[in-house]
């Protein structure tokens, strides 16, 4: 069975119809309005060894100014560097209500790789390479002083590094790399792995949705005074 709703009033409503002013524009059924954002892209180019964090604070400053609409690009080419400087540009990178993409376009090495891997967005370029290893450095001071200032650097770079390199290595290979091997890859490798990251943490993020969330206890971020003293990765 067919339904179809008109209409018909003869020709005295069609007259009544008629536009009484012809030639005049006709009014629009409905409203429009438009909204315009502001958006930047911001670029920054990694092209040496990282160094002291002064040298850093206009590139930190913008990262954590930049907007929810901003895109900023971080362009890697780099054999690593200042571990406390990293740290501090990393904190910036996951703080900023920018999107972060990091661009690996060469080599990434060390520090490079927990700066790439640390983005919203990776890109990987053809025929790159990242380098993975534990960090290096040296300390001075009276024995039981270099004794604690390493306990404690050691256990500031694990929970740093496994917090950002896994799952793109997996536990067995995180430890490996703790023990001092030096694990590397080019880009076929890192987009597979990436490729694999991205389904893992999509997995359990669907799991974590599925179960009843906790109720939690908002905290401020601290805020570290004390300096390292010049660990490199």
């Amino acid at each position: 069975m067919n339904f179809s709703y008109t209409y018909n009033a003869g020709d005295e409503d069609d007259e009544s119809r008629k536009d009484p002013m012809p030639g005049l524009p006709k009014k629009k059924p409905y409203q429009h309005y438009e909204q315009q954002f502001s958006a930047q892209h911001v670029h920054f180019y990694l092209s040496e060894e990282i160094v002291d964090p002064e040298q850093y604070t206009d590139m930190i400053h913008r990262i954590n100014i930049a907007g929810p609409n901003d895109v900023v690009f971080i362009h890697l080419n780099t054999p690593g560097g200042r571990l406390d400087t990293g740290i501090q540009l990393i904190n910036a990178m996951q703080n900023s209500s920018a999107k972060i993409i990091t661009v690996l376009e060469s080599m990434a090495y060390s520090l490079g790789t927990l700066i790439f891997l640390a983005g919203d967005e990776m890109v990987v370029n053809d025929h790159c390479m990242m380098m993975f290893h534990n960090f290096k450095g040296g300390i001075l001071g009276k024995g039981n002083e270099l004794i604690s200032q390493l306990d404690a650097t050691v256990k500031w770079f694990t929970a740093l590094s496994k917090k950002i390199y896994v799952p793109f290595l997996s536990e067995e290979e995180f430890e490996r790399m703790l023990r001092g091997e030096d694990l590397w890859m080019q880009s076929p490798e890192i987009r597979r792995r990436l490729d694999k990251m991205i389904k893992e943490i999509a997995l359990e993020e669907q799991r974590k949705s599925t179960k009843k969330p906790a109720r939690t206890k908002a905290t401020k971020r601290s805020k570290g005074k004390d300096k390292a003293k010049d660990p490199v990765s």
